[in-house]
C-alpha cells in the first residue's frame, strides 16, 4: 500500500504549498478522463494531508512507524512564530498566579 506521500511524490515534511503544487502537476498529469482509478488515488492522497491537521490524523491513524514524540511534535509545530517584543516580556515577567486565576469559577 503506498502511503499518500509516496503518491504524492512528496517528502513527510512537506508543507502545504508543496504538497498542493505537487497534487496539481500530478492532476494535471493525470486527469480524471484519462485513468478515473489513478485519479482518485492523487485525490484521496492531497485530501489525507493537504493541510496541518489532515497530517496529524493521517500520521495518528495510517502511519505505524510513527514514534510518540515525533507525532506530539508534528500535532504541537505552528507555523505562526510570535515575535516577543519588550512589553509582551514585560507582560510574561509580571503575570503572577493571581492574574491567571480570576477567570477560574468553582
Amino acid at each position: 500500500m503506498n502511503s499518500a506521500y509516496k503518491i504524492l511524490d512528496v517528502a513527510v515534511t512537506a508543507d502545504d504549498a508543496e504538497i498542493k503544487q505537487a497534487y496539481l502537476r500530478l492532476v494535471k498529469d493525470n486527469p480524471p478522463d484519462r485513468d478515473q482509478e489513478r485519479f482518485q488515488a492523487i485525490h484521496a492522497a492531497y485530501s489525507a494531508i493537504k493541510d496541518h491537521k489532515s497530517r496529524v490524523g493521517y500520521a495518528v491513524f495510517t502511519l505505524p512507524d510513527m514514534s510518540f514524540d515525533t507525532l506530539i511534535d508534528q500535532a504541537l509545530a505552528t507555523d505562526k512564530n510570535t515575535p516577543i517584543n519588550a512589553d509582551l516580556l514585560t507582560q510574561l515577567l509580571t503575570a503572577s498566579v493571581d492574574d491567571a486565576m480570576t477567570t477560574f469559577k468553582e
